[in-house]
């Protein structure tokens, strides 16, 4: 029988173990850079699998999530600082992270940009066929054609011409 992989620790049910005092130089930690800008997963993961095993990875996202959802409000509202212009852009597009999701944004782009353009277009036929109407009505002044005491023409016409 094959012993299993990557079960899951148990956390004692005692008090909490106080963390462990680690000395900190001056000096900024140093992590390897990739070519894309990623720092070295290496360094990276265990700080999160750390966060996993003492129940924090959670409060860690919603955290995340907070800071988020704060510059997305200053963004909305036009208060938002250059750092966080700064700080989105760089989370976008310096992370493989969200390429699927700026991949499926760009087709959003595509589609409301069809979306207007038929609109645009229909509100250019709807213009074409006012301007024909106003064209017509025109002509049947013109000609005398026109019954302003008629109940369905006069209706077209500005209150002030009813008279």
């Amino acid at each position: 029988m094959k012993k299993k992989r990557g079960k899951n620790k148990r956390l004692s049910s005692g008090p909490p173990a106080q963390p462990k005092t680690m000395k900190c130089s001056n000096a900024k930690r140093h992590m390897t850079e990739e070519p894309h800008g990623h720092t070295d997963a290496a360094v990276k993961s265990p700080f999160l699998k750390k966060c996993q095993e003492a129940g924090l990875l959670t409060e860690l996202f919603e955290h995340i999530l907070e800071n988020m959802d704060s510059v997305h409000g200053r963004l909305v509202d036009e208060t938002a600082s250059e750092s966080d212009y700064e700080g989105i852009e760089t989370l976008l597009f310096d992370c493989g992270l969200f390429k699927d999701t700026l991949r499926k944004f760009q087709e959003v782009i595509k589609s409301k940009a069809c979306e207007w353009e038929e609109r645009q277009r229909q509100m250019k036929q709807q213009l074409e066929a006012l301007a024909d109407l106003q064209q017509s009505l025109c002509s049947f002044q013109e000609n005398g054609d026109l019954d302003c005491s008629s109940s369905t023409s006069g209706s077209l016409l500005p209150p002030e011409d009813h008279q």
